[in-house]
């Protein structure tokens, strides 16, 4: 099995002694008695190794050199460097803990190949860096199922790493390796208008302009998507998104979302200075109100709605101007994603019933007509998961429906409905 280790560069200077299934190892770091264990057992796996800014680049160096002796190639081990907080060897760094955890993720996110097993070291390290892996961890965890939600059967592993204290002077400890969970929320997303960075400089204005447009964006077509999957709107799904513009807006949020992970640590956004003292100071010019790795949690999920579409898009057709659907496809997406992949029972019932009138109608060669005087539109769209018989032109010899052009400004109107619940939520 294909594995990716995490962990942080040590700071050792004393070989240790662990355990890791009765079997000894010796190494400066549980990383490097990982590694023997898994070398011995010729198993395929890479390390990513974490090294804060803090940390002088030799640690990096030395064990990486420690961990070619064993037996690891070069080319399988990659060193990411991140900010970090607080006084160290006469530097102190002033950074936003969520750009620390943000780092983090991004490193996890850019250097994971796949792999079916990812396993983070928490053994070592100062506390703060290890609940900001932690954090990063459980968001890169919840990111990676939202990429397979419609691959339910790539299941993969993810494990903390755990010392336990075998005596001898302190100097052995057993390495175990524990199975942990994040769970995956499928709903709508909160503060969806709460922009994620803030600058403190001249551009100030121009990099706002860059970055934070994405999360209202992203967080709003993706709740758009939840709602019609949750009461059932798949005619609106497949008609009305406009996914030409979300296939474009993933592409150039990836592209702007890379800042951070691309970014050098010493670039213009970090503010260096000394004190009377000779202390060095760094200080961030920027600040996170938002974790960067819910973006990308989001962007995933976004992608896999762009994939459902994309497995339904050939079964759409165009006459007179309209998108036209099929009962049929329609039935199928009820069916495959409403009922499968995202397990709404209920709307699946609803959306059922409604689909079977319809059939029942055409198979007649008719149209169902509307009994007309509806007081209220909106709650009447929502009993019949979009399909209001006042909204719909019907065609039985195709057994196909589709929206009325003149009222696709009310059904995106209808759609963003979820920003009410989201309120009423908090209220």
């Amino acid at each position: 099995m294909n594995k990716l280790i995490v962990g942080f560069v040590p700071k050792d200077s004393r070989e240790f002694a662990y355990v890791v299934d009765s079997k000894k190892y010796k190494g400066y770091s549980t990383i490097e008695a990982l590694a023997s264990y898994f070398l011995q057992d010729s198993v395929n796996f890479r390390i990513l190794l974490l090294r804060p800014e803090s940390l002088d680049e030799s640690w990096e160096e030395d064990l990486k050199s420690r961990l070619i002796s064993i037996g690891m190639k070069e080319e399988n081990i990659v060193v990411c460097k991140f900010p970090t907080n607080g006084s160290y060897e006469g530097k102190r760094f002033i950074t936003d803990p969520k750009i620390i955890s943000d780092f983090i993720f991004l490193a996890l996110k850019e250097n994971y190949k796949e792999e079916k097993e990812v396993i983070l070291d928490v053994s070592r390290g100062l506390n703060f860096l290890v609940l900001s892996a932690v954090e990063a961890y459980r968001r890169f965890i919840v990111a990676i199922k939202a990429k397979n939600i419609l691959n339910r059967g790539n299941i993969l592993n993810f494990k903390y790493v755990y010392l336990t204290p075998l005596g001898e002077g302190g100097g052995l400890s057993e390495i175990r390796l524990e199975k942990i969970d994040a769970p995956f929320f499928f709903d709508y997303f909160k503060n969806y208008d709460r922009l994620p960075f803030d600058f403190e400089t001249e551009k100030k204005e121009e990099l706002c302009m860059k970055f934070n447009f994405i999360k209202k964006y992203i967080t709003q077509i993706v709740n758009t998507c939840i709602y019609t999957v949750k009461r059932g709107f798949v005619l609106a799904f497949l008609t009305i998104i406009d996914w030409k513009k979300v296939e474009e807006f993933l592409k150039e949020a990836e592209d702007k979302l890379n800042f951070l992970a691309l970014m050098d640590l010493d670039s213009e956004l970090s503010e260096w200075e000394k004190t009377s003292e000779g202390e060095e100071i760094i200080k961030r010019k920027y600040t996170m109100n938002y974790p960067l790795g819910n973006l990308w949690i989001y962007i995933n999920l976004l992608k896999a709605f762009l994939e459902i579409y994309y497995e339904y898009r050939d079964k759409i057709f165009i006459e007179n101007d309209l998108k036209w659907v099929k009962i049929e496809t329609l039935k199928d997406f009820n069916e495959r994603i409403i009922n499968g992949v995202f397990k709404e029972y209920g709307t699946n019932v609803i959306l059922g019933n409604e689909l079977e009138k319809f059939e029942f109608s055409f198979k007649r060669g008719e149209i169902r007509e509307s009994k007309g005087g509806h007081s209220d539109i909106l709650r009447n769209f929502n009993a019949h998961a979009g399909l209001i018989l006042d909204f719909l032109e019907q065609d039985p010899k195709k057994g196909a429906i589709t929206y009325k052009k003149e009222i696709h400004n009310k059904i995106n109107s209808f759609l963003r409905e979820w920003q009410k619940e989201i309120e009423t939520y908090k209220s």
